[in-house]
């Protein structure tokens, strides 16, 4: 395995073994310009960097817009003058439209980003594969004996598919969750600081859901791909060598080992799926807990500002809690 890792290194330009998060996330942006990237992939990833970005601030100003909305509901409800009906007509007109050109201004700007992100992946995985063929077609004919049959092109497809995958689909999704993550928090303490600091707590609650479960999804999965591989050479070199199977009568060996390892993989599969089962169970649990307490202590500093006179206001406290908690089971999390 080590001379297939060190073809799979001079196909992406990258050293095997890198330490420490700045040096992936630094090494991660060169797989992305790896294989003489062209002046449009350039553009494609200031472009799909900048509008991603700016894709996750629709969401907090659509939970102002909400607040707004639920103030002028309440203030019409408590009033007693007959003007006030006009006025919410009014108030809410605007508002719908805000949220309308809030809402197209977002549709564009997520178009806008997954176009330029599943356009330089494809060109990625263009160029690597072009690379990747030109890499292979050097290597030494001793090369291909010490591997197993198909190992090579197996693992290096299912790895540029990953590659492909994770460029055109989840960068761009990434950034626009930080982006509205950041800016998220940021209204939530200009709305309710208290609240805000109080709910706070679900970024370690989360961040551990997803360490702990990404951990034991990544170990079942490396090790299901691990059996599916050994399953798949197997089976080539066993159709690729069919009249020597037969003449040395190791058709059922081979059966066997092939049943052993797929047999294997359905058991990490399942692992699997229990983990990635038991982390939404866990992640709908942190989430309706937060929205116990924060009900509670919205409650509480809405009654607080009735006796004072100023205060939090119930839009206010929904703002918060429309940006903290309850997008949080909508907006997409990497």
């Amino acid at each position: 395995m080590s001379k297939l890792s060190a073809l799979k290194d001079r196909i992406v330009g990258l050293p095997s073994k890198v330490a420490g998060a700045e040096k992936q996330s630094g090494q991660y942006l060169r797989l992305l310009l790896s294989s003489d990237p062209e002046p449009l992939d350039y553009v494609l990833l200031v472009v799909g960097f900048i509008t991603s970005v700016a894709s996750g601030v629709p969401f907090p100003l659509l939970g102002i817009l909400f607040g707004q909305l639920v103030d002028d509901l309440n203030s019409t409800s408590c009033s007693t003058s007959s003007t006030s009906s006009a006025s919410l007509t009014d108030g809410v007109v605007t508002k719908v439209l805000d949220v309308i050109y809030v809402t197209i201004a977002n549709f564009c700007l997520i178009y806008i980003h997954t176009g330029c992100w599943s356009l330089l992946g494809e060109r990625l995985v263009r160029r690597l594969r072009m690379r990747y063929l030109d890499v292979l077609l050097r290597q030494e004919v001793a090369f291909f004996d010490t591997l197993p049959s198909g190992e090579v092109a197996s693992r290096l497809d299912v790895d540029l598919q990953t590659i492909q995958t994770g460029t055109s689909e989840k960068v761009g999704i990434f950034i626009a969750s930080i982006s509205y993550f950041v800016a998220s928090y940021v209204v939530s303490f200009i709305k309710s600081a208290k609240l805000a600091g109080m709910l706070i707590s679900l970024v370690p609650a989360y961040l551990l859901m997803a360490l702990v479960g990404g951990h034991f999804t990544q170990k079942y999965a490396s090790r299901m791909s691990d059996h599916v591989a050994a399953a798949t050479a197997i089976a080539s070199a066993g159709l690729s060598n069919m009249s020597l199977v037969q003449a040395m009568g190791a058709s059922s060996r081979l059966e066997a080992v092939y049943a052993r390892h797929i047999g294997a993989a359905q058991r990490e599969g399942i692992m699997k799926a229990i983990v990635a089962s038991v982390q939404l169970g866990c992640l709908y649990f942190i989430a309706y807990s937060a929205n116990a307490l924060a009900f509670w202590q919205g409650s509480r500093e809405i009654a607080a500002s009735v006796d004072t006179g100023s205060g939090t206001t119930v839009g206010a406290v929904y703002t918060v809690i429309f940006l903290l908690v309850d997008c949080k089971l909508f907006k997409p999390i990497v």
